[in-house]
């Protein structure tokens, strides 16, 4: 299914035409692919020609309520025709960003969304290692944390941490560098704020797992309820981008169907 769909088309039976974004420049595709544009854009022509109708009778443009409370008027039937485009400038469109590349970005959101789940599942369990380094802490309050690769984060007046990253980033440190750096002048910075500051290191081996790091420092977080919360909506999203990409297959063998149908009537009538 993560192939490419630059031909789309899930049917097995021969092409009569290279099936991809070019059909759109072929000047031998354009008449069968006016027929198409006419067939997609004729319900919007059907609905403008009744709003014409209505108008016509003093009818008023239906008002319409969204989702924010805001009342709002429906295009008129003049606004709702400027907004077709011509059949020319639908194939420069087409040419710009069509059905085929539409597909082909909602198959690169399904790799993005198992890459997400994959990540999420591999790294961020409650068993998984936190991959905290350093905590500096006053007490039973945490004021900011290292972790493996580096990176602060703060809390509670510890921004000093945040100019020590920067520092350091200036300083072209990386690696155990970056973080004995970050380590010594970290807690020599803090303790001129914090008399009782502790300073609690860990190796790579032995950083507390998410669970147990949560639950010292942050007891009103639930660490397994926001994994589980966080799995939910990953396998939720990628469940949704499998779907739209499904569509957009869809909608791309249905186009073919219509042009092939399209040619074949076209060589009825000619025999």
């Amino acid at each position: 299914m993560m192939t490419s769909v630059n031909a789309a088309s899930t049917s097995s039976s021969p092409e009569p035409f290279a099936f991809n974004k070019e059909i759109f420049s072929d000047p031998s595709m354009r008449s069968y692919l006016e027929e198409y544009y006419d067939s997609k854009y004729a319900p919007f022509r059907e609905h403008i020609a009744a709003m014409k109708e209505a108008e016509a009778n003093g009818q008023a443009p239906k008002t319409i309520t969204t989702p924010d409370g805001t009342i709002a008027k429906e295009f008129s039937a003049d606004q709702y025709e400027a907004a077709i485009p011509s059949f020319d400038k639908w194939l420069e469109l087409q040419e710009i960003f069509s059905a085929f590349d539409i597909a082909e970005q909602s198959s690169q959101m399904i790799k993005h969304a198992q890459s997400s789940l994959e990540s999420l599942q591999k790294n961020f369990s409650p068993g998984q290692p936190s991959n905290v380094r350093t905590v500096f802490s006053d007490g039973d309050q945490i004021l900011g944390y290292i972790n493996n690769d580096g990176t602060v984060v703060s809390h509670n007046g510890a921004g000093i941490l945040q100019e020590l990253s920067q520092e350091a980033y200036r300083l072209n440190l990386s690696g155990e560098e970056k973080i004995a750096y970050l380590q010594e002048h970290g807690a020599a910075e803090l303790s001129k704020r914090y008399p009782d500051l502790e300073v609690t290191k860990y190796t790579k081996d032995n950083s507390p797992t998410r669970s147990e790091f949560a639950q010292t420092w942050y007891p009103n977080h639930n660490e397994s309820e926001a994994y589980t919360s966080a799995l939910e909506d990953a396998k939720a999203f990628l469940k949704q981008q499998e779907s739209l990409y499904q569509q957009q297959l869809k909608n791309l063998d249905d186009m073919r169907a219509f042009l092939i149908q399209c040619m074949e009537d076209d060589t009825q009538q000619a025999a």
